[in-house]
Formats: structure tokens, sequence, C-alpha cells
């Protein structure tokens, strides 16, 4: 016998996976997935236009901001990326919107996890930032097998242990929902540790920064959330999600590689003069949107080929 959809119950016409649907709830399915990409799409735009606000105030004022002053508008700084995504996410997902508890849940989550474990183990424990810098090699290798892996870790944690076995986590799609979510939160945690061990901000510079680690991580995670949704939904090798946070790990660390190291020793010093700060927005940027299509793009292609079902009443 034939299929029924897992949404309403009507005879399946699509198998994605383990999930059958009709061919109204598999357009649903596909429209969610452009939503996602919009979305992100729509959040890079704004936060590009928001750092460049920031400068041009920051060029014209030139505030002093020193003691809580500056304490607040880094931290007030440190938390406008997670707002922006948050706000973006909740206009664009329309189709099947996930619960506003169960998102920022995840985010307030991978912000102790980062807070609480990652921030610690890396500058306190294993000490990152006084051997990581000793060659180009160990700061690639560290940056990946370090850094990287520990923070995608956090992220994949931070969504496994909530939402991952609820029933709000009906589509493949809404691993990278959640992943993105879990990036952001991380870097939310880093933004606000940077502005509270800094002592002083350049607040143009400072602003890049933040935003700069907001787009790489919530594109880190969203790579592992793919990976993740697929995992929930469809039979995957044991090897599946250990691929997912190393692809993401690497990801992360060769970004910050290419970030330090090669526009600090790669690039001419009158052009790296000039972009400064900037190289590395421009690096998250295209980071970010190559990610976002990408990922895009591999999950519509999976649904694109999902499998026909058998005919109702079928042998």
């Amino acid at each position: 016998m034939g299929r029924a959809c897992r949404v309403c119950d009507e005879p399946a016409t699509r198998v994605v996976g383990t999930y059958a649907y009709c061919d109204v709830h598999y357009a649903r399915a596909t429209r969610r997935t452009d939503a996602v990409w919009r979305v992100d799409l729509a959040s890079i735009a704004v936060l590009v236009v928001f750092v460049l606000l920031v400068a041009a105030f920051d060029a014209a004022v030139q505030p002093e901001l020193t003691g809580t002053t500056l304490a607040l508008v880094g931290i007030v700084l440190a938390l406008v990326p997670a707002a922006v995504w948050l706000v973006f996410f909740y206009r664009r997902d329309r189709q099947e919107p996930e619960p506003r508890s169960m998102v920022v849940g995840v985010a307030v989550l991978a912000w102790l996890i980062g807070t609480a474990v990652v921030i610690p183990l890396l500058e306190g424990v294993l000490d990152v930032s006084s051997w990581i810098a000793a060659t180009p090699l160990v700061y690639f290798l560290g940056s990946v097998l370090v850094v990287g892996a520990i923070e995608e870790f956090s992220t994949y944690a931070a969504v496994r242990a909530t939402v991952y076995g609820s029933a709000e986590f009906d589509e493949p799609v809404d691993g990278i929902v959640y992943g993105s979510a879990a990036g952001v939160g991380l870097a939310t945690a880093l933004n606000v540790a940077f502005v509270i061990d800094s002592g002083g901000l350049d607040l143009g510079a400072a602003t890049i920064r933040i935003v700069v680690t907001a787009l790489a991580q919530a594109s880190f995670a969203g790579v592992m959330g793919y990976f993740l949704g697929r995992h929930k939904f469809e039979l995957r090798p044991i090897w599946w999600m250990p691929l997912g946070v190393g692809i993401a790990a690497l990801l992360n660390g060769s970004f910050a590689f290419l970030r330090d190291s090669v526009a600090a020793r790669g690039l001419d010093p009158s052009l790296l003069g000039t972009l400064g700060p900037w190289f590395g927005l421009i690096l998250a940027g295209i980071l970010a949107v190559a990610v976002t299509l990408g990922l895009t793009a591999a999950m519509r292609r999976g649904l694109g080929h999902a499998a026909p079902t058998e005919a109702p009443g079928s042998p």
C-alpha cells in the first residue's frame, strides 16, 4: 500500500529520506529552503550596512569611550548580529516557523557553552594564544584541529542536546536553521569576551570584528546543521556527523588562517594599509554568501531527487 504524507495523511507522491510528502507539502518544504537563503542574504546585507554606518559615525564623531560606557557600547554591538538574524528569521520563515523559544534557546545555550566551556578551554586550559602563532603550519593546524574542532563541536552539542529530538525539528532544513542559531550564540559569547578583554575599543574596527565573527560562525554552524538535518531524516553512515563537524572545523580554521595570516603576510603593504580590518569583513561576506548558496543548492538537490512513492493500493 502507498505511503501517506507525513503532514496531512493524504497519499504521498515524494519520499525525502524517511519522510513522505504529498505535492502540496513537498512544495512547502522547497519554499522553506528558499526562505532560509533569503533570510541569510538579507541578514548579511543589513550587517554590512550596519558596519558602514558605525564606521562613518566613528570617523565623523570620534567618540571617546571609557569605563562603563565603553563596556555597555561594546556589549550592545556584540548583541546586534544576533538580534538582526532573529528579526529577519521571523519575518521570512512563515511557511512553517520554528518556535521562538526553541530558536532562542539554542542560541542562548550555545552562548553559555561558549562562555563557560569553549573560551576557558581554549584560553585557559590549552592556552592557545601562547603557541598558535609559532609558525604558519602550526597556526593552520591549530586553527582547524583545536580551535575549529572545539568551536564546531560546541554548536553541534547545543543543537543535539536540545531540539534534535523534538517534534519541531521536522524537516532536514531545520538543521541549518538551528545550526545557524547556535553559531550566532557562540559568536555572541566570543564577541562579548572580546569586548570585555579589549580594555578599549576602536569603534569602527571593533564593529567590523564583531560582525565578521557573527557571519563566520553562523556559516560554519550552518554547514554542521546541514549534516545534522540530513542525519536525522535519512539513513547515513556512522562517519556522517564526524564528517560534518570536521568540514565545519576545516572552514573555521581555514577562514582564521586566511584572515589573520595571509592578510598580514601575503598582501601588498599599501593595499593592506588601505583595507585594514575591512579585509576580514570582505572575506566573511564572501564566505557567508558562498555557504548560504551552497547549502541551499545541496538541500534543493536532495529535495529534487526525492524518490516517487508507489501508487496507493499497489502491491
